[in-house]
């Protein structure tokens, strides 16, 4: 009896895996400063208020309210999620999410639904994001 007791709390120890265990959600992988890669002098950061702040050279040009969800403009799929950011106008600018630190490669990559440019930053100025 002894030792099923102590198999029983030995397997309680052993964390859960498998289609229980969830990742975190894109509204938290996104939050932080992420670099453009293609000129890492550029940076936007995520807050967890809702709102990104975009910087050049580490002088601030422009605040953006933004929301992740499965829409944006004339895109919708309960399987893709979007980021729409917004500006004090009210100008919308939408963002296919392609992926956001994948295996924690450090890379946060978009592509902005009008003209479907893939945009890709870096959470380390030391990361190489590649093609």
């Amino acid at each position: 009896m002894k030792k099923l007791l102590l198999i029983l709390l030995l397997l309680l120890q052993i964390p859960m895996t498998g289609s229980n265990q969830s990742e975190d959600p894109s509204s938290k992988k996104i939050i932080g400063t992420w670099y453009v890669d293609a000129n890492r002098s550029t940076k936007w950061v995520f807050s967890q208020d809702g709102r990104v702040y975009n910087y050049v050279n580490d002088v601030f040009k422009v605040m953006y309210r933004y929301t992740i969800s499965h829409s944006c403009q004339n895109n919708s799929d309960d399987t893709i999620e979007y980021i729409t950011l917004m500006d004090r106008e009210g100008n919308e600018f939408c963002f296919r999410i392609n992926g956001i630190n994948v295996n924690k490669n450090g890379i946060l990559s978009l592509t902005k639904m009008d003209n479907m440019e893939i945009l890709k930053f870096v959470n380390n100025l030391n990361i190489m994001a590649g093609n």
